[in-house]
């Protein structure tokens, strides 16, 4: 931004006293939030504990534990609730920032009361109607007969401290507004945010006569998308767009009894469990700095061909994506490694940063991933068929990649110099570091591809292995501990505040009938299936390009497992199909979350960066390609497993 376009402060110390008091009050809060967090994530490790211990005593004594289903959501009940106030402490939360970064500083200023004050209030209904539900609420868990209304007042306790948060958020975005863009223009902002709250009421309480609910569906899709371009918190305005429309279709008396019980149901549901098990694991693998391993190990086999490095890169990423199951933290953790060893050799930016950026989206592919997890409950399909179906699509995914490398080097050889070759005694050596990491992969797809525990007892066995393995080694103290779990209970805050604002919205799209609507006409249409398939491609990549991975997942699942279910495909095919347009979409331009968080990384210009990434995303769409064209390539596997 110019130095022009700041905003001038315009301090009135005497006037903004109260206000600035009402902050400090509640600042202290923060440290209540963060020690709530730890307390929270001292559980998360007793539950990896229980699972890992049931497995053990099931599978060597025949001796199983009685309700640990029970407890685990139970547990996930307390993970959750203590951590998301802190998430939002830290800005943890989810915002869409494409259309707000490009307004100038004032705007934003004031848009942030506005957007502010829209949260507080959805987050206020909801705490409300979550304390009603704990009232009525009678219901008792079936084996252990521990009564639920407990956990659901902890959960609204959980709520209380993020709405006070929010409450200082609110207040302090207020005295920004007045001490950077004046007390008038913050006094109409503030107008605006009571106006819109109160117009949002109207209609929420006011059934629109003559609207059919899939126009109304519409209009909620629309209503959605401008929260989430005004800047408000993705989570909170899934639950406010699909509250408010719910409330229109269906009468305010079913919009509050879902809204009461909709946030705790969706924490205290089993089928999620692996996504919190499996973020952990992701985060204890980080932090015992495995991935230096693996990129040290593909670094002495590759670094000696032309391009090995790169080469070895894409490798590395493979590897450390088939424990982190995430597409950015493969790219983040194997940036700080190997990008530096490949400036040292002279490689050209464009390819070792596009190389990096890029193969992180394997980690998505190769199980365990996070993001089959989501589709799998979603779509109602097993997770660890999802799991399976990755691996033959992720090795091909890397291939294209290395492809891609090959074919560069080879036209501009001065890119992808050659580094000299490693002794084979130390070759064989990185070798033994990187087989422990390994041996955990193995470990846990093996066990949920043998039947021999499910994916989120894979995912307890792992996290229990992960940090067995990392304090034997000595990887791991104190302090990278407390770093991997407060990482892991805010992403973990982020990935359920989402999840309960989709499942409300799964809710509102199921009233609105848009997507039976849409698969029928579309049947109707008599059009060859590989030409839905392309549109629903195109649709995914355009859209994947303005909303981030996760909350891309969660909106369009709803949608288009309906057409996949009307041509009789196979959704587990169309889950890896899914999976690999949303890894397209983090790396494509021009809003490619992998290239911005690179970018920061390498510190090169952003034109570089798309540069960089459009030879790999040829190469991803030739996987998509082969993946549509050969199914059996995602479905042998799993169909090994029955």
């Amino acid at each position: 931004m110019d130095a022009s376009a700041t905003v001038n402060p315009t301090p009135q110390p005497a006037a903004f006293a109260p206000l600035r008091a009402c902050v400090d009050f509640l600042k202290p809060l923060e440290k209540v939030c963060q020690k709530a967090s730890a307390l929270g994530m001292l559980f998360f490790l007793i539950m990896v504990l229980i699972t890992a211990l049931d497995v053990g005593l099931r599978y060597f004594l025949s001796r199983p534990l009685s309700g640990t289903l029970e407890l685990t959501e139970f547990f996930m009940v307390i993970v959750f609730f203590t951590s998301v106030a802190y998430a939002q402490w830290t800005g943890g939360h989810i915002v869409m920032d494409v259309v707000t970064a490009k307004l100038s500083e004032k705007t934003q200023t004031l848009l942030a009361v506005v957007t502010t004050f829209w949260s507080v209030c959805t987050v206020a209904f909801c705490l409300i109607a979550m304390m009603d539900y704990a009232v009525s609420c009678e219901l008792y868990s079936p084996t252990l007969n521990l009564p639920v209304a407990p956990f659901v007042w902890f959960a609204s306790a959980g709520c209380l401290l993020l709405l006070l948060t929010l409450v200082h958020d609110f207040l302090a975005a207020i005295l920004h507004a007045c001490e950077r863009c004046g007390t008038t223009s913050a006094l109409l902002a503030l107008v605006v945010a009571l106006v819109s709250t109160a117009a949002f009421l109207w209609f929420a309480t006011h059934r629109m006569r003559g609207f059919s609910s899939v126009v109304l569906g519409v209009w909620g899709c629309a209503f959605m998308f401008f929260l989430f371009f005004s800047g408000m918190p993705v989570a909170y305005a899934l639950m406010a767009s699909a509250a408010v429309f719910i409330a229109n279709m269906r009468g305010t008396v079913a919009a509050w009894n879902m809204l009461g019980q909709f946030w705790y149901n969706t924490v205290a549901s089993y089928d999620w469990s692996p996504l919190m098990f499996f973020l952990l694991m992701g985060y204890v693998c980080f932090q015992g700095q495995f991935g230096q391993d693996l990129y040290r190990a593909a670094r002495s086999w590759m670094g000696h061909w032309r391009g090995g490095l790169a080469t070895g890169s894409v490798c590395a990423c493979t590897a450390f994506g088939a424990v982190v199951g995430d597409s950015l933290a493969g790219s983040v953790a194997m940036s700080a490694i190997a990008l530096p060893e490949m400036r040292k050799s002279h490689y050209d930016d464009a390819l070792a940063i596009g190389c990096l950026a890029c193969s992180g989206t394997i980690g998505s592919l190769i199980p365990p991933s996070t993001t089959f997890i989501l589709y799998g409950v979603l779509a109602e399909q097993s997770i660890g068929e999802l799991f399976i179906a990755g691996v033959i699509p992720g090795l091909l995914c890397m291939f294209c990649f290395i492809g891609v490398i090959v074919v560069w080097a080879r036209i501009n050889p001065a890119a992808a110099p050659a580094s000299p070759r490693v002794p084979r005694l130390e070759a064989l050596a990185s070798l033994r570091s990187a087989l422990p990491i390994l041996f955990i992969f193995v470990l846990v797809i093996g066990g949920i591809y043998g039947g021999i525990f499910t994916a989120t007892e894979g995912g307890g066995v792992g996290v229990f292995g992960m940090l067995a393995l990392a304090f034997v080694l000595r990887r791991m103290n104190g302090k990278k501990l407390s770093a991997a779990l407060n990482e892991a209970g805010k992403f973990t805050a982020m990935c359920f505040a989402l999840l309960a604002g989709a499942n409300l919205l799964g809710n509102f799209m199921t009233l609105s009938r848009i997507p039976m609507v849409l698969a029928n006409a579309i049947a109707a249409l008599d059009i060859a299936p590989m030409l839905v398939m392309l549109a629903i491609i195109i649709v995914l990549c355009f859209l994947g390009c303005f909303i981030p991975a996760i909350p891309l997942v969660l909106i369009c699942v709803p949608i288009f497992v309906p057409i996949a279910k009307v041509f009789g495909w196979n959704l587990i095919w169309f889950g890896v199909i899914s999976t690999l347009v949303k890894n397209m979409a983090c790396i494509t331009p021009p809003f490619g979350i992998n290239l911005f968080v690179m970018k920061g990384i390498a510190d090169v210009p952003i034109g570089l960066m798309y540069k960089a990434s459009l030879p790999y995303v040829v190469g991803l769409f030739v996987c998509v390609g082969l993946i549509v064209a050969f199914p059996q390539l995602s479905l042998w596997l799993p169909s090994m497993m029955h």
